[in-house]
Order: C-alpha cells, then structure tokens, then sequence
C-alpha cells in the first residue's frame, strides 16, 4: 500500500522528468547531472534518486572484475546510509520506514552474436558506439515517517561530497502545496523548502 501511494504520488514529477530523461538518453544520458525525485504526504517523505554510473564509480559499462565489482560495492554501501547522500532538519523527527539500493546496468549492448552472420555490414565492423551506448544507473529510494514533516524546510545534500564526480541534480519536490523543481550543485548543496510543505 505505501509503495503505491509512494509511486501514485511521483507520477506528476516523473511526467515532467520523463521528457528530461527521455531526452538523456538520447543524448547518451549526461555525466554529471542526477535526476531526484522528492514528494510529501501526510506524514510521509519519499526520495526516489537516478544517477549515471559515471557520476558515482566512474564508468558505466557493467562491472565485471573484482576491481570495479568492489568499486560498485563501496558505493552501495555509502548509499545503505542516506546520511551519505541527504540530511533532513532534526526538528522534523524523520525515522527511516524503508530504503531500497540497486544497480540498474543495461546489457543490451553486451552481446553481439547477432550480428556474426552480416560480416558484409559495415556499421557492425566496429561496436564502439554501442559500448557507449551501455550504460549502469544507480537507483535508490528512501521513505520516511515524520513526527513533524512541515519542519522540513530545507535538505541538504553531503552527496556531492560522497560522490565528488557528481555535477548536479535535478531535482522534482511534489507536496500537497504543488511542485517545485530545483538544480542542485556542489556549491549550493541544499534546497530550500520554506512554504512548500
């Protein structure tokens, strides 16, 4: 049940998202820039976060040797306490209901025996494009209870400093006031949630 509320909730900020994402991808997605979705009810919060791999471990293909396997573990596991990557005001008594981690890796481009029987094609000679195209995504999500939700009037982020390659987040604040969105950066790691809660 608070997974659907949670998700039903995202749907208006992951619409506007949506497009930047769509338009990510396209482009190759781009380094640097995190999308976070935020959104608020009753006495819950949320926090829904896509990064490229290459924002948090620095590369994107799949992690395949123990080198970058513990790499992408390391990571993980900075990710497992979200005081890593995001802090809410003490006043709003906020306790941590449940947290989920994953690596999204897209393999699509990792298997090319399809294409063994059209030697003759030249724009399968060489598959540089496509392993530029392969790509691993962190995705975490967070939900929280509050004994006081409206005290969160500002979050910052100690996740440009856990993750220095990372740029910037987008990020999309949906409350029962409206939506807001924000683009965060390492010199100005926090938004600012004064009358939006």
């Amino acid at each position: 049940m608070r997974k659907s509320i949670y998700y039903s909730l995202l749907i208006s900020a992951m619409m506007s998202v949506s497009v930047a994402e769509e338009t990510r991808q396209v482009d190759k997605h781009e380094h640097g820039v995190g999308v976070l979705n935020i959104a608020t009810e009753g006495s819950s919060i949320n926090f829904e976060f896509m990064i490229p791999g290459a924002d948090i471990v620095g590369f994107e293909y799949k992690a395949k040797s123990d080198s970058d396997i513990a790499i992408v573990n390391a990571a993980l596991t900075k990710f497992g306490q979200f005081e890593n990557i995001f802090t809410l005001p003490s006043s709003s008594n906020c306790t941590l209901v449940d947290s989920m981690i994953e690596v999204d890796q897209d393999d699509d481009h990792d298997d090319h025996d399809e294409h063994d029987e059209h030697d003759d094609h030249d724009e399968h000679d060489d598959h540089d494009e496509h392993d530029e195209e392969a790509h691993n995504e962190f995705v975490a999500h967070y939900s929280f209870n509050c004994g006081n939700v409206k005290e969160i009037d500002r979050i910052d982020f100690p996740y440009f400093n856990t993750f220095p390659n990372s740029g910037e987040l987008e990020v999309q604040f949906v409350s029962g006031v409206g939506s807001t969105s924000f683009e965060v950066e390492g010199d100005k790691p926090f938004i600012d949630l004064k009358g939006k809660i």
